[in-house]
C-alpha cells in the first residue's frame, strides 16, 4: 500500500538535511511506497551519496526557487532537520507558497515553537524522540501514517518516568488524556514496543504524542508533580 490513503497515487516526501536520521527516514518511507527526496547543501561534498541508496539532491540555498526546483509543490510531506531558524524558513515558505499538507520539523530549542505551531507544523523534539520514532516506523508501519497524519498543534516529546507511584503499572492502567498516544518506551538502551500491557519502570524514557496541554499533564504524571493524572482507581 502507498502511504496512508487507499488510492494508488504515489505519496511524496521531501526531507531537508543530510544525516543518518534523514537517510533512515527516507529508506523507511521508500520501503512503504513513498517517493522520497533528500535536499542538502552539504550533498556536493559527500563521496558516499550513491551508497546511501536514496535520492539525495544537492542544493545551493534554502529559497523559494530551490523549492520549486525540488518540486516542493508536489510533496505530501516536508520534513526539516536543519537549525531552528532554517526549519522555520522552509516551513514558512512551504506554508505560504505550496500549502503542504504535512510539515514536520525536528527542533532543538523551543524558541520558535509558537511560530511553527501557527503554521500547523508537527514539532519533533528532542532529537532522541526522532530515533525512537524511526525505530517505531521500522517495527510498525502504522506509526509512519500516524506521524504524517497527526493533528495540527500536536507535538512529540520524550518524558523520563520518575514517579515511583507508577512503578509496575501497565500502560493501559494509566488514565491518559484521550488525545495522547505512547509511541515507544526506552529502557536501558533498548526499545520496548509500547502496548497496553507494558509495565512502567522508574527511569524509562517514554515517547509521547499529544496536544501541548495534554503533554503537560502527562509530564506531571510521569515526573510525579501534583496536577498529573493518576492511575485508574
Amino acid at each position: 500500500g502507498h502511504g496512508t490513503a487507499g488510492d494508488d497515487r504515489e505519496w511524496r516526501a521531501l526531507i531537508f538535511g543530510l544525516e543518518g536520521q534523514s537517510v533512515a527516514l527516507a529508506r523507511l518511507l521508500t520501503s512503504q511506497g513513498w517517493h522520497v527526496r533528500i535536499a542538502s547543501r552539504q550533498a556536493g561534498t559527500r563521496p558516499d551519496l550513491d551508497s546511501a541508496g536514496v535520492n539525495i539532491t544537492p542544493i545551493q540555498e534554502l529559497s523559494l526557487e530551490t523549492m520549486h526546483a525540488l518540486e516542493a509543490e508536489r510533496a505530501d510531506a516536508i520534513v526539516t532537520m536543519l537549525s531552528n531558524a532554517e526549519n522555520t524558513l522552509v516551513c514558512q515558505t512551504a506554508y505560504e507558497h505550496f500549502g503542504t499538507e504535512r510539515l514536520v520539523a525536528r527542533m532543538s530549542e523551543r524558541d520558535n515553537f509558537d511560530q511553527l505551531r501557527a503554521l500547523g507544523v508537527i514539532i519533533v523534539e528532542p532529537s532522541t524522540a526522532m530515533v525512537g520514532l524511526l525505530d517505531q516506523f521500522v517495527r510498525t508501519p502504522v506509526a509512519t501514517s500516524l506521524l504524517l497524519g497527526m493533528e495540527e498543534h500536536q507535538s512529540i516529546v520524550d518524558i523520563e518516568m520518575r514517579n515511583p507511584a507508577l512503578e509496575g503499572l501497565m500502560v493501559r492502567e494509566l488514565r491518559l488524556p484521550l488525545d495522547v498516544l505512547i509511541l515507544s518506551i526506552r529502557r536501558g538502551g533498548g526499545m520496548l514496543v509500547s502496548h497496553g500491557y507494558s509495565r512502567l519502570q522508574v527511569g524509562d524514557w517514554i515517547t509521547v504524542v499529544g496536544s501541548p496541554e495534554s503533554l503537560e499533564i502527562v509530564t506531571n504524571q510521569f515526573v510525579g508533580v501534583p496536577g498529573g493524572v493518576t492511575a485508574v482507581p
